[in-house]
């Protein structure tokens, strides 16, 4: 009789802790389209304005295509495992029953970046970055920095997050380990963008930056699953971090040093989230 070997915890993937096993097949599918669906659908009119007359302000509508992959989840989660699923996965998602560690790095993190972009700003032009502008943004004109960082967080925040680390990646690592999840989670986010690189003016004008911006998408992914596995499938101290990132990088005071600083510093980071995800992605937990 062979003995079963057994790995020790710090080499295991990390199991899916409270994401169900599909009862129905078809959720990824069934994720990715209505995700897609959602967002691009809700930009089409946005895209088609700016390519025709163009658009000074962007239209509230923009922040509401972020709910796409919110949907997607929902509709995915309702798909596999019904009324009862879809239960469990908000109490998942929202959970705040996770090591005060977490709710330390996701505030910790958006604050020593905001120090280390004054102290790049600083360095390369003799001043400190004006302060009077912080966080406001052309997009969400006239609303001030605490307002600014709450539309972050219920729109690219919550939208984004309840769907890619709060659905997409749990079920991807029901399959495979949550290293290789997380890159296939920065590919279909990757896409998910695509409309916007014909109407947002920060993308249209990335020019050869964009290869740039899809390798800091993609460490970006590496340390938010490491974030999101931390506080066991919880998504609040991702939702948290994206609030704070993306009221730093597009705040229009943002743009050039500041926004790279910031930018470059994560990028390290997801690099170091990988290190760990691959060391710790093991052999996959086995079905009962």
């Amino acid at each position: 009789m062979t003995e079963r070997s057994e790995n020790p915890p710090s080499l295991r993937s990390y199991p899916p802790r409270a994401v169900d096993e599909p009862g129905r097949g078809g959720g990824v599918a069934v994720f990715v389209i209505t995700t897609f669906a959602v967002t691009w659908l809700i930009w089409l009119p946005i895209l088609i304005r700016a390519r025709s007359t163009g658009i000074d302000t962007m239209p509230w509508t923009f922040f509401l295509a972020s709910v796409g992959p919110l949907c997607g989840a929902l509709t995915a989660t309702w798909w596999e495992a019904g009324r009862c699923g879809l239960i469990r996965w908000a109490r998942r998602v929202f959970s705040l029953r996770y090591t005060r560690t977490w709710w330390i790095a996701c505030i910790a993190m958006p604050l020593g970046y905001f120090m280390i972009g004054c102290l790049a700003v600083r360095a390369t032009s003799g001043q400190w970055p004006d302060l009077n502008g912080f966080g406001q943004t052309d997009k969400l004109p006239g609303l001030p920095w605490p307002a600014v960082a709450l539309v972050w967080a219920v729109s690219f925040g919550v939208g984004e997050e309840a769907g890619w680390r709060g659905w997409l990646l749990p079920r991807l690592s029901h399959q495979i380990s949550v290293f290789w999840a997380a890159l296939i989670v920065a590919g279909v986010w990757i896409a998910w963008h695509g409309p916007a690189f014909f109407f947002n003016p920060t993308y249209m004008s990335m020019g050869a930056g964009l290869l740039g911006w899809m390798v800091a998408l993609m460490c970006g992914s590496y340390l938010l699953s490491w974030l999101t596995v931390g506080a066991q499938w919880s998504i609040v101290p991702v939702v948290l971090w994206h609030a704070g990132f993306d009221l730093l990088t597009a705040a229009d005071q943002s743009a050039g040093v500041f926004a790279a600083a910031v930018s470059t510093v994560v990028m390290l980071q997801g690099v170091c989230s990988g290190v760990i995800l691959w060391r710790r992605r093991g052999p996959r937990t086995a079905r009962p």
